[in-house]
């Protein structure tokens, strides 16, 4: 399949069987929160291992010297059903950041083709602000990478111009592709976005970028 044709996941023409998320582990936010999360279905590849995903919120202190430190970790199992808990991310919020109401979620998105490496997706949001950063996990080296988009794609992107990221899965020569669109809806009809809706693919060993040819080839 051409992959350009994955960009179906991020218009209004969008199949829900293609976007779903493999797994995910909830929704959850700083406000109004003791402690809790949520821990996702594990799910197997064909190669026989597994991981689920899990979202952990604890909140401590009281008043305006709360302390809410989010957790995002991912729960792997071998094919000697030995289990290990890597948290691949982490923030803390106090009571007056803006974060501290900002919804938090962790989705499990796919599966390399030879079933040794998983693609995750961090997604932090409020109202019309959201920022997704992929996480890659490699079960032969134990380890994970995790890549920031916004550094990569500022020098692209014009000022006063807001992208919405989504990691959708890997390409055939192992990277990550990456859909970007902008989100200036409000445009006078007939005018351009202020970035195109277009696909990239993601080095995650080099944070680099390139954007997808339409050409079969890729």
């Amino acid at each position: 399949m051409v992959e350009i044709g994955f960009l179906l996941c991020v218009s209004t023409l969008c199949l829900a069987e293609e976007c779903k998320p493999l797994a995910d582990a909830g929704v959850v936010s700083c406000e109004g929160a003791s402690s809790g999360g949520g821990i996702s279905k594990w799910v197997t590849s064909a190669t026989g291992v597994s991981a689920a995903v899990e979202l952990r919120v604890a909140v401590t202190g009281s008043g305006n010297h709360r302390r809410c430190v989010t957790s995002w970790n991912l729960h792997v199992r071998g094919k000697d059903r030995k289990q290990l808990t890597v948290t691949v991310a982490e923030r803390e919020d106090h009571p007056g950041d803006d974060e501290w109401v900002q919804e938090n979620s962790f989705e499990m998105e796919a599966w390399s083709r030879d079933g040794k490496m998983l693609l995750l997706s961090q997604i932090e949001s409020q109202g019309d602000w959201d920022e997704t950063t992929p996480i890659t996990f490699d079960f032969d080296s134990g380890s994970f990478r995790r890549v920031e988009l916004h550094s990569l794609f500022k020098k692209r992107i014009p000022p006063d111009c807001y992208v919405v990221y989504r990691a959708l899965r890997f390409s055939n020569d192992g990277r990550v592709l990456i859909s970007a669109v902008s989100t200036d809806d409000d445009r006078e009809s007939g005018t351009k976005p202020c970035f195109a809706e277009s696909l990239w693919k993601l080095n995650a060993q080099d944070s680099s970028i390139v954007p997808v040819s339409s050409s079969p080839k890729h």
